[in-house]
């Protein structure tokens, strides 16, 4: 349960085996490669100077890297296609089954026996095909719909153009315009006028006039007076027959259509093999890019990287094996504060599935401990309690291991499940402690604590559990200042804050109970003493003695973020009584309308769908405050984090469960 030991290797290969020894590495999978600077410079920092050692250049691929992007575009294209137009029902059975499981193995012999290069080929023509029909019948609908709006008009509009006494327009005027249109155009004894349609704010027209300059000059200002736009009608046919000739092309297209898209659906079965081959090519990707981290002589190539130490013995008979015998390898354990080594978490059982917790948050550094199984236990404890209820922590438990039982899930969703598996037990056990069965209460079961009454002992509860939250906390400080040959600074920082701490919690119960005066008098001398020290060594990193005393009293005045502290965790009592008066009341809702017809109905709907939410707003209230009590009150006080992710060779599948 720790941080795993990390070892940086420099491996030197013939060139000719590079590709095989990154395939190789990727079913090892756990090895982070070091992108290999070169530079002009002497800076130590350099893995390989090109002053120290000529002829080293960079390694790089552009064009197998262009190609790998274009086949997976082609393949991502082909399943999107296939996934938008499969009308296949989604089945209880495909859930539960989950993705497809490969082992690399089981992948590259798929990639070797599909003809997915042809099947992905044919897809996109269609594709291609279908896109272009749609978009031909997006245009005719357009024109359609242009045309519909001079559907009364029962001449060719190409011909009305070719006539040579007179001049014909078509066009459109405001709404709010055509009083004044009809008034100006109707003293026109040469000018002919039609109204074909209205259409919202627009009145459409047709305008025909004989050719004078007089009659001319005057229709010229009455299209100005009533802002008469002119159209443009480019068609050679009557609208109508127009209409009837776009409608039956419309018609063709939309068989074309259904063709196209019937040949797609009929590779759906093809669907499964298509992601799988996508997975590999992902794969293949990664194995491209990481390979431009290296650097390369004319002969050989230079590889740098880590692995976990435990994992050296294995990794050189991968070597050798791959190379029979021809490598140079060697290997150098990171020290302690080398910030570039990639951080990997390896805990147990319980604790592995709240790793996601510390990542979120940030990873450790090298020289920190990993957080995960010391907060693990606390997180449990008070998820419970926040969510108290035995009946909602049953439904977590056998929703959570029906699910983990009968669906195929990949490792991260597994995960997931696993950890609300865990969390249900608590649920479980403060439900039980606070007697509420879907929020009620069961008449004669033993209970450890009324929420409806005993407000006062569940406050005080939830804040003791707080002090020895915060407690463990500074604990693990102390053990990390010792840990690093810093026992002084564990002293400083640590002990007398222990002492301030919990001498003036001792001393305020004692007084304020009138309990034993020997412990009362011991415990504040014990506070004043802690006072006193963190005041002297609060700023002991000042030069000068005012400065070192106004430190030492800044730190003090640092309690009264520990007494903030102390009341959050208020929090558990307060969520948990939210979540039991909730579902109180939706008993009583459905209590109320229980004994008549409508309540055979309505009562059933109210619990389940009551409860539900209830329990899905508490378990979510649970979850986001349980987090905020490790982030801020307990991180806090001995974890800074920043470490930099140790990320295997390996993409994050989606499409299929890979396996090693």
């Amino acid at each position: 349960m720790a941080i795993v030991k990390m070892s940086k290797f420099d491996l030197v290969i013939f060139n000719s085996k590079r590709a095989e020894i990154l395939k190789r590495l990727q079913r090892f999978k756990e090895v982070n490669f070091v992108d290999i600077n070169l530079s002009d410079s002497e800076d130590e920092n350099d893995e390989i100077n090109e002053n120290k050692i000529e002829g080293v250049t960079k390694y790089v691929n552009n064009e197998e890297l262009t190609h790998i992007e274009e086949r997976l575009h082609q393949v991502r294209s082909a399943i999107s296609l296939i996934k938008k137009y499969d009308e296949r029902k989604t089945r209880l059975r495909d859930v539960i089954k989950g993705n497809e499981n490969y082992t690399f193995d089981e992948l590259y012999k798929k990639v070797l026996s599909y003809d997915w290069k042809k099947i992905s080929s044919e897809l996109n023509d269609i594709g291609a095909q279908y896109a272009n029909i749609k978009s031909r019948i997006s245009k005719k609908y357009s024109k359609y719909d242009e045309i519909d709006l001079w559907e009364r008009l029962d001449v060719n509009p190409k011909e009305l153009k070719q006539l040579k006494k007179v001049n014909s327009y078509l066009g459109t005027v405001p709404l709010k315009l055509k009083g004044t249109f009809i008034e100006q155009i109707s003293k026109l004894s040469n000018t002919y006028y039609e109204e074909l349609k209205i259409v919202k704010d627009e009145v459409y027209y047709l305008v025909i006039s004989l050719i004078e300059e007089n009659e001319a000059k005057k229709l010229s200002e009455v299209f100005r007076d009533s802002s008469f736009t002119v159209a443009n009608l480019d068609i050679d046919a009557v609208p109508q027959d127009y209409k009837d000739k776009l409608q039956k092309e419309i018609s063709e297209l939309k068989k074309e259509k259904r063709k196209l898209k019937s040949k797609i659906k009929s590779y759906g079965e093809d669907l499964t093999d298509l992601e799988a081959i996508y997975e590999y090519l992902q794969n293949k990707k990664l194995r491209i890019t990481e390979s431009e981290k290296l650097a390369q002589t004319e002969n050989t190539n230079i590889i740098n990287g880590w692995i976990p130490t435990a994992k050296k013995d294995e990794f050189e008979k991968l070597i050798r094996e791959e190379t029979d015998g021809n490598y140079y390898l060697s290997f150098e354990e990171a020290k302690k504060d080398d910030e570039t080594v990639p951080i990997k978490l390896k805990n147990g059982k319980i604790s592995t599935n709240f790793e996601t917790l510390t990542q979120m948050y940030a990873y450790p550094r090298y020289n920190e401990i990993d957080p995960t199984p010391l907060f693990t236990p606390f997180y449990i404890l008070f998820f419970g309690m926040m969510g108290a209820d035995v009946g909602y922590g049953l439904v977590l438990l056998l929703a959570t291991a029906i699910t983990l039982k009968i669906v195929n899930l990949n490792d991260s969703m597994k995960k997931s499940v696993k950890f609300f598996f865990y969390l249900s037990f608590s649920v479980i056990f403060w439900g039980f402690l606070y007697g509420s069965y879907f929020g009620a209460t069961i008449p004669k079961m033993w209970r450890l604590i009324d929420p409806s009454s005993e407000y006062n002992t569940l406050l005080i509860g939830s804040i003791a559990f707080g002090v020895v939250h915060i407690f463990v906390g500074l604990g693990i400080k102390a053990y990390m200042l010792i840990r690093d040959g810093k026992s002084l600074e564990a002293v400083y920082d640590v002990l007398f804050w222990y002492m301030a701490l919990a001498g003036g919690i001792v001393f305020l119960i004692f007084k304020l109970k009138n309990l034993s005066p020997v412990v009362t008098q011991v415990s504040m001398w014990v506070m004043i003493l802690g006072m006193a020290g963190i005041i002297l060594t609060g700023g002991r990193e000042a030069k000068s003695v005012g400065a070192k005393l106004g430190g030492g009293l800044y730190s003090l005045y640092g309690i009264s973020s520990y007494i903030g502290d102390f009341v959050s965790y208020s929090r558990l009592m307060a969520l948990g009584l939210s979540g039991g008066f909730i579902a109180s009341a939706i008993n009583m809702i459905a209590g109320m309308i229980a004994g008549n017809w409508a309540g055979m109905i309505f009562v059933p709907v109210i619990l389940v769908f009551g409860h539900l939410f209830n329990m899905f707003l508490s378990f979510l209230g649970a979850y986001v405050h349980t987090s905020r009590l490790m982030y801020v009150e307990y991180f806090g006080k001995f974890y800074e984090g920043g470490g930099r992710p140790f990320k295997d060779f390996r993409t994050e599948t989606k499409k299929i469960n890979l396996k090693d």
